[in-house]
């Protein structure tokens, strides 16, 4: 059974981008984080998986069996995932994001706290997924994500369909003072401190790049309020990993998620 505050974040994704897109961030159902011997999924979670999408990613093994994966720095390095260049690797490039208009394979961040990004282009159908955490944000990773979509396919900021998945928020993101340099309109002072409201910087520094604020979609979820979800800020080193996943569906995928619905 989906519990229900990931099936309403799972469906508010659903309703935000068109059939074709997948997308999902997980609950603390599962751990998902990134093991040092091996990035590839355990049976456990690609089962997991398949519950929440609605249909089997391709069998281990498969040219396409596995998520693409990166091991991510807290940096504004972008990779683009094509047919050449996707692989099953024991050691995943270092960046924060991924970019792909590859149908069929599936690329993915973690999270603890911070912001997963989904990005798609309608026009020349082409997703990004994007792991934005302040250092990331203060490097304008998601500015780097669509000049890089820009060279790669000629993206426009204004065809753009962007999403925040579950995040830390302004209601707990407890910073220092120097954060009102690093984001004066976004970093808030209260009785007990200063907090910084990070999908804002986020969706500041997009709507400045040209992207509508209709397209862009929030879900609204803290994850150091909701226990549903792993938080690094409430939990600390214990704190697991919650994994987002986009994909472009191909045509088989479709079917089978028509069906489901």
């Amino acid at each position: 059974m989906v519990p229900a505050n990931l099936l309403m974040t799972i469906q508010s994704f659903r309703d935000f981008f068109p059939p074709q897109v997948v997308t999902l961030t997980s609950d603390r159902s599962m751990d998902f984080q990134l093991p040092e011997e091996s990035p590839v999924l355990s049976p456990a979670q690609r089962e997991f998986l398949a519950r929440q999408l609605g249909f089997k990613l391709p069998a281990a093994g498969s040219p396409r069996g596995e998520v693409f994966t990166i091991r991510q720095v807290h940096g504004n390095r972008i990779v683009v995932a094509g047919t050449e260049s996707f692989r099953i690797s024991n050691a995943p490039e270092e960046a924060d994001g991924i970019l792909t208009d590859v149908p069929g394979l599936p690329i993915a961040v973690r999270t603890a706290d911070c912001l997963p990004v989904f990005i798609y282009d309608p026009r020349h159908e082409g997703i990004g997924l994007i792991h934005a955490g302040w250092r990331g944000t203060r490097q304008q990773i998601l500015g780097e994500t669509l000049a890089l979509m820009r060279r790669h396919w000629n993206s426009r900021p204004a065809d753009l369909r962007i999403a925040f998945g579950p995040a830390i928020r302004v209601c707990c993101y407890q910073v220092g003072q120097q954060f009102r340099e690093y984001f004066p309109e976004e970093t808030v002072q209260r009785d007990n401190g200063y907090f910084l409201d990070l999908p804002a910087v986020n969706k500041n520094q997009i709507l400045r790049l040209g992207v509508e604020a209709r397209h862009v979609f929030d879900s609204a979820v803290c994850t150091c309020c909701e226990p549903a979800y792993f938080s690094h800020r409430r939990e600390g080193e214990a704190a697991g990993r919650m994994i987002s996943l986009m994909m472009l569906k191909k045509e088989e995928i479709l079917k089978c998620i028509s069906l489901f619905l």
